[in-house]
């Protein structure tokens, strides 16, 4: 994927604050002249808050051709370090040669971190990123998680990114984005149901009742107040939004108190959750692993 840069002087910026870049000759993409670029070798995210912002945007490690302005992604590896999340990740746009004995390297000399991690693929460390901020700004769905906090969380994401077949289909609308392919839109839904995946939520029951028989009624809160689905209940699909009144942070369904599972409109509606009967979609409202709206 072509990582464009949007902003010359956020690319300088980032490298001048990285902990470690380094000068490299590059083949032009474009008139096929050597030149040679700067590129980040390890950048803390704590640090330099601006990686966070050129990594979601592909402008991280951008470079370009001085003779004819060809601009691409540097494709070079490099260490990406938050230190707040106790991770360091080494991420490597393509599988290296002797890949074993790199990573057996890498753990050797920075074993120390609580969590190490290593990405072949720049759709990962996009969805990283994405993932732990958007986990801090929701609120709701922070309030509602079912997959721990801290470093239980980070391993949670970390699996997900690195088994989840989800991924493969978020790494093709992200080609399709850059490409002119996919609206914003398509990608805020396919993102939604990633989250919704690794929450391992259920369709939302007409009923409230919860799988294990507790009543939903009182979990649809915020701001220390519950919200009440009655003006709601013949509305609640995939694309429907309820807001807090107080701090105006869009709802997307409720976790049991009792078992802590978590329903969510987003996934579509059903009559009712049984032990027996399990959870399924109901026809007219299906779940679909294309279309979400964001959580």
């Amino acid at each position: 994927m072509l990582i464009r840069v949007y902003n010359r002087t956020m690319v300088n910026l980032l490298t001048k604050n990285a902990e470690a870049y380094s000068t490299e000759t590059f083949q032009c993409h474009g008139c096929n002249q050597d030149f040679e670029a700067r590129v980040i070798t390890w950048v803390d995210v704590t640090k330099t808050l601006q990686a966070k912002n050129a990594l979601l945007k592909w402008n991280f490690n951008s470079i370009q051709c001085p003779h004819c302005g060809h601009r691409h992604f540097s494709g070079t590896p490099f260490f990406y370090e938050d230190f707040e999340e106790g991770l360091l990740v080494a991420v490597f746009p393509s599988i290296p040669q002797e890949r074993g004995e790199l990573e057996k390297a890498i753990q050797t000399k920075y074993g120390y971190y609580p969590v190490l991690e290593f990405f072949y693929d720049m759709t990962q460390m996009w969805m990283l990123v994405y993932l732990l901020e958007h986990y801090k700004v929701n609120k709701h769905l922070l309030a509602v998680s079912r997959i721990g906090r801290g470093e239980d969380r980070l391993r949670n994401i970390l699996r997900f990114l690195k088994e989840d077949t989800l991924m493969i289909s978020i790494r093709e609308k992200l080609v399709e984005s850059e490409l002119g392919y996919a609206s914003p839109d398509d990608i805020d839904d396919i993102l939604s149901l990633a989250v919704c995946t690794l929450e391992e939520m259920f369709p939302w029951p007409i009923d409230r009742q919860c799988i294990c028989g507790a009543d939903l009624n009182n979990e649809i809160a915020c701001c220390g107040n519950r919200i009440s689905l009655r003006e709601h209940d013949f509305l609640l699909s995939r694309h429907y939004d309820i807001y807090c009144p107080t701090c105006k942070t869009s709802l997307a369904g409720a976790a049991c108190a009792q078992c802590g599972k978590v329903y969510s409109w987003k996934l579509g509606t059903i009559p009712s959750c049984t032990r027996q009967e399990g959870v399924t979609a109901r026809k007219n409202v299906p779940i679909e692993r294309e279309s979400q709206t964001p959580l």
